[in-house]
């Protein structure tokens, strides 16, 4: 069964707001929320608190942290980037632009690698294993299953068009042999004509 349009566009667009909210998370939480329209937004500072405390044991700078976090939050903010293109050319694009969706999944999905790969090694080192850790494997392992599925309905695709080529191939070679067939006995009685 293929997954359909609105599938593809529902699930791309989940993982595309969950990366954009984490990356604002590793963006505004550290420096206590931001006020939008009288909302105090990514104001819990609970979240972020293991890699903060992990990069205070390894002996991170202030100045280091921002950069970190803005590195972290930069790249989720990428891979949230990667998957709205990405969902828009395998949605709404056409044959071409549809193969052009499953690099840039997985392109989102090695920006989530990186970003996962920064915040554990930041959590190991510093011994501590926060919620954030667990938030950057599930974009990780999400992405992941998103580049899966761009991937595998390619490959469905391109062995249906491969079926469809075989198929035409195959009825241009029986209308060519019919019709060598016609040409040969039309021949045949041509021939037998001019010699009665």
């Amino acid at each position: 069964m293929k997954p359909s349009r609105l599938f593809y566009a529902v699930m791309m667009t989940f993982w595309m707001v969950f990366l954009a909210m984490l990356a604002m998370v590793f963006t505004y939480a550290p420096q206590g929320g931001v006020s939008v329209a009288g909302l105090n937004l990514f104001a819990g500072a609970a979240l972020v608190e293991g890699q903060v405390t992990a990069m205070a044991a390894i002996g991170l700078s202030d100045t280091a942290r921002s950069v970190v976090f803005g590195l972290l939050g930069g790249l989720n903010f990428g891979a949230a980037g990667l998957v709205l293109f990405a969902m828009l050319f395998r949605v709404f694009g056409e044959e071409d632009e549809q193969r052009d969706a499953r690099p840039l999944s997985e392109g989102a999905a090695g920006c989530a690698a990186v970003a996962s790969a920064v915040t554990i090694v930041i959590g190991l080192a510093g011994g501590q294993i926060g919620q954030l850790l667990f938030l950057q494997l599930l974009a990780l392992a999400g992405l992941v299953l998103v580049a899966l599925a761009v991937s595998q309905a390619e490959s469905v695709e391109a062995s249906k068009k491969h079926d469809a080529t075989a198929d035409l191939d195959d009825v241009i070679a029986n209308h060519a042999a019919a019709n060598a067939a016609f040409s040969a006995r039309l021949a045949n009685l041509t021939r037998r004509e001019f010699q009665s």
